[in-house]
């Protein structure tokens, strides 16, 4: 979320603008009731009594534009969302792997581009954004689905980018620290918001990997590790998770346990009842663009 005017660019994927984010909960802020993840949690833990209408907002990754544009806005309606953040990126500052490529890639606009890593051929039509966004959502999609290990993966994207930055001469780590669209959170930033109680703040990992694809002992150190940090900066309990790209499987809600998650948020859509289970909390997309009685039938559906 950011302003086109503080940036230089405008990444592929689907982005919110405060006045939409305002409008829409303008809207949601007349039928449902802001509450805490923690509230949240107590509830369908059968703690407290249910509150009608109870809607609790999240955001993933840890972008500075949820700071900077969104919480004031949330303030506004008496929200407190709760932000999972990668610890890994706020200590380095750089920016996640989707928006590096998507950046290399839109400075090489004009021409078919094609590289090849390790034996297999990649291929970007970048003649026209519209094209770009069509080929780069195939690249990310068939990758996510061809590899079984995030490691390599990762090795894979970084390895791309660097030879689209090399061509261009640009890499968005240049730019990313005053980036409205990239930048990252400084945990600075968080621990200001959570003093004033106008943030909650949960794990997504060191590194953005999806757990179920990586070893037990991989896992552990991805939950184990961010949760601490977390609890080290912020001087406060680190008790709920975000699966990155909404990928788990028996053994990561098991290991949530043992570190000592108490509930953690799928991409998986749907409304939360009482009989769900914590660790595989059901969420919906931010619905915008979406009028009120499309917006209500959508979160009702």
């Amino acid at each position: 979320m950011a302003p086109h005017s503080q940036t230089s660019w405008t990444p592929l994927r689907p982005q919110i603008s405060p006045d939409e984010l305002k409008r829409t909960l303008s809207i949601l802020s007349h039928y449902y009731q802001f509450i805490t993840a923690e509230q949240a949690i107590d509830i369908l833990e059968g703690k407290v009594a249910p509150i009608d209408n109870a809607l609790l907002i999240t955001f993933d990754d840890g972008y500075r534009n949820n700071i900077d544009y969104a919480l004031p806005i949330f303030q506004q309606f008496g929200a407190k969302p709760i932000l999972f953040v990668v610890t890994g990126h706020l200590d380095s500052g750089l920016p996640f792997w989707f928006d590096r490529i998507d950046y290399a890639l839109q400075q090489n606009m004009g021409e078919l581009i094609s590289f090849e890593y390790q034996g297999n051929k990649y291929c970007f039509d970048a003649t026209s954004l519209s094209a770009l966004k069509v080929s780069y959502q195939k690249f990310r999609d068939d990758c996510k689905c061809a590899f079984t290990d995030d490691i390599d993966m990762n090795q894979l994207f970084n390895a791309l980018s660097e030879m689209l930055e090399s061509r261009s001469g640009k890499a968005l780590r240049e730019i990313c620290v005053e980036d409205d669209w990239s930048g990252i959170v400084s945990w600075e930033q968080l621990k200001e918001a959570v003093n004033l109680n106008l943030l909650d703040v949960g794990s997504h990992t060191v590194d953005h990997w999806r757990l179920d694809s990586l070893s037990e002992a991989q896992t552990i150190t991805q939950l184990q590790q961010s949760k601490v940090r977390i609890e080290d900066e912020l001087a406060t309990q680190c008790d709920y998770f975000c699966y990155p790209n909404g990928n788990y499987n028996k053994t990561a809600i098991q290991l949530l346990k043992v570190v000592g998650y108490r509930a953690a948020f799928s991409t998986d859509v749907g409304l939360c009842q009482s009989r769900d289970d914590v660790m595989t909390l059901k969420r919906f997309n931010f619905p915008s663009n979406k009028t009120k009685p499309e917006l209500l039938y959508l979160l009702n559906a």
